[in-house]
């Protein structure tokens, strides 16, 4: 099985060391590869551009997509994210390839603003965009059997409220600390084709990954 992964910088780990992103973890727990796709501030414009090239061409079994965020934060619209998504999407069916899709991670405006002060109205509607974009391609994968991941819900919420220099950066990109719990979200909900343990054999810790042999 061949497995792809392309987005934005929540997919290379922007801001964290080389071998402490979720990817990087994930790849280190799986005996399954996955091929990183990711770059740095792609919009889903910009991974349409590349789709054909840098996934479609090698045929892989699935692809996992993760982006948006970076529309968001250049003003376009959830529609414009949404149609780019279900395109990204098409193209993987036509091509027998199944797709993924990660839910984005929600942008905290309150720690965001803090790097950026002059930037609040610009921040909060972003996260507006991205929270809309997440319901329509939600529903969307729920009307067509294509399974999603809501990497926000690697977080209790309430904890990332109380403490959210713990999990975010700079509002967008995530700690080490935060990684370690996408990581754990991502091969709790895939340990099968990751690790190839059944479900009953793979305990989650937001510490680090247990799997138990039978």
């Amino acid at each position: 099985m061949t497995l792809y992964i392309i987005g934005d910088s929540l997919v290379t780990g922007f801001g964290v060391a080389n071998g402490k992103s979720w990817l990087d973890l994930v790849q280190q727990e799986s005996i399954q590869s996955l091929i990183n796709k990711g770059n740095d501030g792609d919009t889903t414009s910009d991974i349409l551009l590349r789709l054909h090239e840098d996934v479609i061409s090698h045929t892989p079994d699935t692809m996992f997509i993760l982006a948006g965020t970076n529309d968001a934060l250049a003003g376009r619209t959830a529609n414009t994210i949404y149609n780019n998504v279900l395109q990204i999407i098409k193209e993987c069916i036509n091509s027998g390839i199944v797709p993924i899709i990660i839910l984005p991670p929600f942008i905290h405006v309150e720690t965001a603003v803090k790097h950026h002060p002059d930037s609040r109205e610009s921040f909060e509607s972003a996260s507006t965009t991205l929270k809309r974009y997440r319901r329509l391609i939600e529903d969307y994968c729920i009307d067509e059997r294509i399974d999603t991941i809501d990497f926000n819900k690697a977080f209790i919420l309430s904890d990332v409220d109380l403490e959210p220099e713990l999990y975010y950066l700079d509002g967008v990109h995530f700690t080490e600390m935060a990684h370690k719990k996408l990581a754990d979200k991502f091969l709790y909900k895939y340990n099968y084709i990751l690790v190839h343990k059944n479900p009953a054999d793979y305990i989650i810790n937001y510490d680090t990954v247990i799997t138990t042999d039978n």
